[in-house]
């Protein structure tokens, strides 16, 4: 990894950490060595080949980006300061903000949120969307994971609100209908007339707000079902119900966005003016104070109105609908694909008309749970995720545990997903799984590699998942380069070459952070070794077993010295003796910056 951070893109900006992947692409935070600052700069994934009457899809890369760079005043739009190419791919240049976090990770965590933030955010996402579509510029892809969180300029958590991903997706079948009659969305996210056949519009970007907002309010989406074809039908034909903890204004809001029919969604001022009156409501204000003033309308909105939305409940993974026939189920039913058309016609709605087919239909693209139902995921996994693992009795790491998704830096997590890969035999996918690993788990003390498949039956099967655990121990936090040099650490991160420095408490506890070894630190980890026997953390002397393994070579006539550390005492009874050793100096001031090396 040491080499794709110290790639320079486009003779400027070097690659320094991978910070997540998703969205059609990886995401990095970079220097940007002209002006010294730093920035995220997303590497677009380029398909192979382009689809048939779309073009060159690096070029509508390009094109997509200058538009969302049109937007790059607006304070609740990611800023777009640059688009590169570099290895034949285009690469967008934004602003980066230390402790963002996406809306789905929040709703996570929290869910679900109370009416007056849910307003909040929306109102703030609205008058983004607002203003893009004052441009002619539609989003296609409005859910929680695309709704960012960022600390305001007090450092406040979560008070800014971002929307991202502004039509920059590069895959083939984009969010928009195609030649081949396919369109991507998230299940329950999609507007009913993009799923018949009809072109993404601002109405269809309001509509996903709608369905954002339900779920970040009532803690699940209005058409969540249990399966996909369930869904997809219930978002073509259901009525959603009334949101039972939202306020009067903001379920107002809600269900006039979710209106089937887009010539009957909540124009945008008067859905701007409720969500202003809900976040007022909180503090006693009135519905101006403090609140996010109604965007300008255009004069196509005063005809047609629109909307915008954000992880948890809406964190699904993207999948391909069928328009033409969306096959529900083994019993044989179709939809209608009825298109809706820009006339001045009144607009029909979609209906389901049951036809027995002839031959047995083909399965789903993708179901309600992709793993499966044990595993219990409804979306699919992506490198650098965390989860906790609920493994049956006895079968640890083997089966198919329920698996839960949690917050890297917050929850202790017990293991965390390094790469996933797409093979066609479950052998391919473990040998690729264990090659690709391998580095990682050559650092780790006792680690365990299980490889998560998907679910058979699948058309468009998620990609396997390659997972590592500790035995008896959590990981704590995220491995390998999903770590960023100023993060608090714990033990069962770290392994060889790791630097750190280390600060004393009030209450005498001690905080590791990791720090890049070129700079001055307090310790360097050089390796891990084993306490024998049955006692406790307590009555092992750990300095002593790395000084025997290790401090020949790396503590003599150096002035260094060699120091042990352990987890915590329930992980110690409960098998995980392991010893991290590091090397310090014996006067307690920082080594210099550079490895050290070993004395032979």
């Amino acid at each position: 990894m040491a080499g794709e951070r110290e790639q320079v893109i486009a003779g400027r900006y070097r690659l320094r950490q991978r910070l997540g992947s998703g969205g059609g692409g990886s995401v990095w935070l970079a220097e940007d060595q002209e002006l010294r600052v730093q920035v995220a700069v997303k590497e677009i994934d380029v398909p192979q080949t382009a689809e048939a009457g779309l073009g060159d899809p690096a070029g509508r890369g390009r094109k997509e980006a200058l538009k969302a760079a049109q937007l790059r005043e607006h304070p609740n739009v990611i800023t777009v300061y640059d688009v590169v190419e570099a290895d034949d791919r285009p690469w967008i240049v934004m602003e980066y903000l230390p402790g963002t976090r996406d809306l789905s990770a929040v709703l996570t965590e929290r869910s679900p949120l109370p009416s007056d933030e849910v307003a909040r955010i929306g109102a703030a996402a609205l008058d983004a969307l607002s203003a893009g579509h004052r441009l002619g510029i539609i989003h296609r892809d409005v859910k929680p994971s695309n709704i960012l969180l960022a600390p305001d300029h007090s450092g406040v958590a979560d008070r800014r609100v971002l929307l991202t991903d502004y039509g920059i997706s590069l895959r083939l079948r984009e969010t928009r209908i195609t030649q081949s009659g396919m369109v991507v969305g998230t299940p329950g996210y999609v507007a009913p007339e993009r799923l018949s056949g009809g072109e993404a519009t601002a109405a269809s970007d309001l509509f996903s707000l709608g369905v954002t907002l339900y779920a970040a309010v009532e803690g699940t989406a209005p058409f969540e079902r249990d399966t996909l074809d369930a869904t997809l039908l219930a978002a073509l034909n259901s009525e959603p119900s009334v949101p039972q903890r939202a306020s009067d204004p903001l379920s107002r809001v809600i269900m006039g966005l979710l209106a089937k029919d887009p010539a009957d969604r909540m124009p945008v001022a008067e859905a701007a003016e409720l969500l202003a009156e809900a976040e007022a409501a909180a503090t006693g204000t009135g519905t101006g104070t403090g609140s996010v003033p109604p965007p300008e309308p255009s004069a196509s909105e005063t005809q047609e109105p629109r909307t915008p939305a954000s992880r948890k409940p809406a964190g699904r993974t993207t999948v391909v609908l069928a328009l033409a026939a969306v096959l529900v189920g083994a019993g044989g039913f179709a939809l209608g694909a009825t298109t809706f058309r820009d006339t001045g016609d009144p607009v029909k709605k979609p209906d389901v008309e049951a036809k027995v087919a002839a031959t047995p239909s083909p399965s789903v693209t993708r179901g309600a749970y992709p793993y499966g139902k044990q595993v219990r995921l409804r979306e699919e996994l992506t490198p650098g995720r965390c989860v906790d693992a609920d493994w049956k009795k006895g079968e640890e790491y083997r089966g198919r545990p329920g698996l839960k998704l949690v917050d890297c830096y917050d929850d202790d997590p017990e293991g965390q997903v390094i790469t996933t890969v797409a093979a066609d035999s479950t052998e391919d996918v473990r040998g690729e799984c264990t090659r690709r690993t391998a580095e990682l788990r050559g650092t780790m003390a006792d680690p365990v590699l299980y490889v998560l498949t998907p679910e058979s039956g699948q058309s468009e099967p998620p990609a396997a998942a390659c997972l590592l655990f500790l035995k008896n121990a959590t990981i704590g936090g995220p491995l390998g380069h999903f770590r960023k040099f100023g993060d608090q650490v714990y033990v069962t991160q770290l392994g060889p070459g790791d630097c750190i420095n280390s600060k004393e408490d009030d209450d005498g506890s001690v905080t590791d952070t990791l720090v890049n070894c070129d700079e001055p630190h307090h310790e360097q980890v050089v390796g891990w070794t084993w306490a024998s026997g049955d006692g406790s953390a307590d009555s092992v002397d750990k300095g002593d077993l790395c000084q025997e393994k290790y401090g020949v070579n790396w503590a003599r006539g150096e002035g260094h010295e060699m120091w042990g550390w352990y987890s915590t005492d329930e992980e110690w009874e409960a098998g995980f003796r392991h010893v991290l050793c590091t090397v310090a100096r014996e006067d307690g001031k920082k080594l210099p910056g550079g490895a050290v090396k070993p004395a032979y």
